[in-house]
């Protein structure tokens, strides 16, 4: 007997290490970004207009000013005029961290109830519906059907009853009366015919 031909992935990137790598570096990206959407959210509302960052480097001096308690740092001197204050600031950064907590905590909910379907674990009960299905209160209100021999319905437990003293009646009966005994079975005569050896 062989064994079932088993497909392998070239480039199994959905096992190991792998993915939590990729899902750490995309929630510092998301991260990131959410405080530059608030820093350029705040400037539009409470300073001179929207900014934001231009190329990798200014990105990552944007981000540390932000760390640092220096809103701005690391922008040119055009939009570093456009910043507001660090109150709004900060306020408009944890609020858009807040969104964005938020959505990811909406996703992963919505991805646990809506498994793929090659998952084995989408189809299996939870414990509240294995109780309902398959819990002590169903067995009984299904022993007639489960065990009809112990537990019979009461329209049938009512037409045993009076089916059983018939039956105990007519037993006797026929126990009693010799002439109503059945005549126990005969083989079936043959006629012979008038050539049979047997007839002469």
């Amino acid at each position: 007997m062989t064994a079932p031909f088993r497909r392998r992935d070239p480039q199994p990137i959905a096992r190991g290490w792998e993915l939590a790598v990729a899902a750490a570096g995309g929630a510092l990206i998301a991260v990131a970004l959410a405080a530059l959407v608030g820093l350029g959210l705040a400037s539009a509302l409470w300073g001179g207009g929207w900014v934001w960052p231009q190329g990798t480097e200014t990105i990552t001096d944007v981000l540390g000013g932000l760390l640092n308690g220096d809103p701005g740092r690391g922008l040119s001197p055009d939009q570093l005029g456009r910043v507001a204050g660090p109150v709004p600031v900060y306020a408009c950064v944890a609020a858009a961290e807040l969104v964005l907590l938020t959505a990811a905590v909406i996703t992963a909910v919505l991805l646990a109830r809506h498994r793929r379907p090659g998952d084995a674990r989408g189809g299996m009960a939870t414990h509240r519906e294995a109780e309902q299905a398959l819990g002590l209160r169903q067995l009984r209100a299904g022993r007639a059907v489960i065990r009809p021999d112990r537990y019979p319905s009461k329209g049938c437990r009512g037409r045993l009853h009076r089916l059983i003293p018939q039956a105990a009646t007519r037993s006797a009966v026929v126990s009693t009366d010799p002439s109503t005994a059945p005549l126990p079975d005969r083989p079936p005569h043959h006629r012979r015919s008038r050539h049979h050896p047997s007839a002469l």
